[in-house]
This record gives C-alpha cells, sequence and structure tokens, in this order.
C-alpha cells in the first residue's frame, strides 16, 4: 500500500456508541483535505462492542486499521502503540470519545505546512468543573517546576506531530509513558492552537480519580528527581529540629532539673516516623520503576492486528 500522507491515531476503551461517528467526522475533515490518509483505532481492551464495530468499518474502508490490545494496558500505552504503528508523514492523534473535534484537524495540518513539527492543542475551560480545573493547572504548574519540562496547561493528547518527531518518540523505550510531557522534552519546533472540548457523545470517563492519580505521579517521577533531593533537605530539616530540641532538653535538664513531659516525646516521634515513612514512599516509587524496567517485559500485548499494519510489525503480537 502507498505510505499515507496522514495517520489518525485513535486510542479507544468501551467506546462502540462512537466509532461510527469517529469514522464519519474523520471522513468527511479529511476528504476536505484531498489527502491519502488512514485512520488507527487501538482497542485498549474493551470489553464492550467496541472492537466489533471497529472491525465492522474497517471492512467497509482499506483506511481503516486497527490494534486491539489482549487486556487494558491503559490510554498512554495505546497511544503509544499508535505512534509506534502509523505510517504517515504527519500523525494526528486525538480521543475516541469525541471531546477532541475532528474538524479541528485542517488547522493543525495549516500549521504543519508552515514548519511547525509539532502542533499541540491547549483546552480552553474546563466547562462546569471548576474544581477540576484548578486541580489541572496546580498540576501542571507543578510539574513544570519539578521538571523543566514546558508542559502546557492545558495540554491534551490531541496534537500532529511531524514524521521525525514520531521516530524520535518510538526511540524512547521507558515503560512508565507519560506522552504529553515526553513529547516536549523532545524538543522540535512546536506551535499551540486553543480548542473548546466537546461533551463526550457516548459512554463514560475513563479517567476516574485513582487513574488521575497514577496519571500525576507518572508525569513527575518520570522527569524529575526532584523528590529524591527533598528527601535530603526534609532530613536536614528534622535533624535541625532534632538538634534544636536536644538543646532545650539540655538548657531545661541542667538549669530546672526537669523534662518535658510525654505530649513534647510524642510529637517528636510522630515528626521523625512520618518523615521517615514520606521518605521510604517516594524512594519505593523510584525503585519500582526501576523494577519494572530491568524486566523488559513487553509494554503491550497485541491480540489482534490489522493485515496492512501486521506487515509493519517487526516483532509479531508484541512490543
Amino acid at each position: 500500500m502507498a505510505t499515507p500522507e496522514y495517520s489518525l491515531v485513535v486510542p479507544v476503551f468501551n467506546e462502540e456508541t462512537c466509532i461510527a461517528q469517529m469514522v464519519a467526522r474523520a471522513g468527511a475533515v479529511m476528504a476536505a483535505v484531498e489527502a491519502n490518509y488512514e485512520l488507527i483505532f487501538v482497542n485498549d481492551g474493551s470489553r464492550d462492542g467496541t472492537l466489533a464495530e471497529i472491525q465492522r468499518a474497517a471492512s467497509e474502508d482499506d483506511r481503516i486499521h486497527y490494534i486491539s490490545f489482549s487486556r487494558n494496558f491503559g490510554h498512554q500505552m495505546a497511544l503509544s502503540a499508535g505512534l509506534e504503528h502509523a505510517r504517515g508523514n504527519a500523525v494526528i492523534s486525538l480521543d475516541g470519545d469525541m471531546q477532541h473535534p475532528p474538524e479541528l484537524i485542517p488547522e493543525l495540518i495549516r500549521h504543519w505546512k508552515q514548519g511547525h513539527e509539532v502542533v499541540y492543542t491547549v483546552r480552553v475551560s474546563n466547562r462546569g468543573h471548576r474544581a477540576k480545573e484548578f486541580v489541572s493547572r496546580a498540576f501542571y504548574w507543578l510539574l513544570r517546576k519539578l521538571t523543566g519540562v514546558e508542559v502546557p496547561t492545558g495540554g491534551a493528547d490531541f496534537r500532529l506531530l511531524d514524521r521525525k518527531v514520531v521516530n524520535a518518540f518510538n526511540d524512547c523505550e521507558e515503560r512508565f509513558v507519560f506522552v504529553r510531557g515526553l513529547i516536549p522534552w523532545l524538543g522540535f519546533r512546536r506551535k499551540a492552537v486553543p480548542y473548546e472540548a466537546e461533551e463526550r457523545f457516548g459512554g463514560e470517563t475513563k479517567y476516574v480519580a485513582s487513574r488521575m492519580l497514577s496519571f500525576a505521579l507518572d508525569g513527575i517521577f518520570s522527569f524529575s528527581t526532584v523528590p529524591l533531593r527533598l528527601i535530603t533537605l526534609l532530613g536536614i530539616f528534622t535533624m535541625s529540629l532534632g538538634a534544636i530540641y536536644g538543646i532545650y532538653t539540655a538548657v531545661v535538664w541542667l538549669f530546672s532539673r526537669t523534662v518535658s513531659g510525654w505530649a513534647s516525646l510524642v510529637f517528636i516521634v510522630l515528626i521523625f516516623s512520618g518523615t521517615q515513612l514520606l521518605s521510604l514512599g517516594i524512594l519505593s516509587e523510584y525503585v519500582g520503576r526501576i523494577y519494572e524496567e530491568v524486566k523488559h517485559r513487553p509494554r503491550y500485548v497485541v491480540a489482534g492486528i490489522s493485515p496492512a499494519l501486521r506487515r509493519e510489525e517487526s516483532a509479531p503480537g508484541s512490543s
């Protein structure tokens, strides 16, 4: 098959009601662009009829392909798999729930043709979710401070990448992938495009509190060693507190022959034990990630794949 000019990568998990809508809207947009393209769905272990809907669409249009995981490996892994298998000169990723409007794709392409190698979108607001918006802004501010990587506030996985950026991304083989941080870390000429997120076309959100916490930890611990340095600073601080309190106790014992009671003792024990547990927790995050990396297990396991993409695989069934 001829190499497509554009590859659209769409990770999906239990999105059977959205597949036909995505195919129709993306197809209409790409028809207006008048360029050869492929649409790659990455089925992240869906338990509903998502895969059947994708296979039906693929049987009707040879530009539609799919990668199907053996189980749910997570959105970032699905996105990585799509980028690894995409063949286009420009690769556009967007979510399958229709919150990323495909109608914005021509603008992304326009900026790419002007010489920008990374064209990323920035959500203007999180309508109706003020608490979520505040937490999001705080997280990205903290992430920039800790890592030094310019991850934009309101950033999304709706972006266009030039082929050279995709190749550089695919050379990164870490197991804990945080795409929103890795893309700006790679560098290249970038351009931001604002957008208004649409309401979900169907299904329900997959980013519950536990997944959002895991996502945040991946972002921080994958790009920063600052938490390890904070342990040293915390140790110095608590040691200083201990020394000051030791001097105070000695002075009281010498001049008044009395020592502070159990309340102060309990306070000191709690401070030091809490510090130790916090330090162990931070160290455990890094050690756990090292443990996962050195096992060299595949980042995901492919249970099914379109014939057109299978020919591109170097290791069938896994990556």
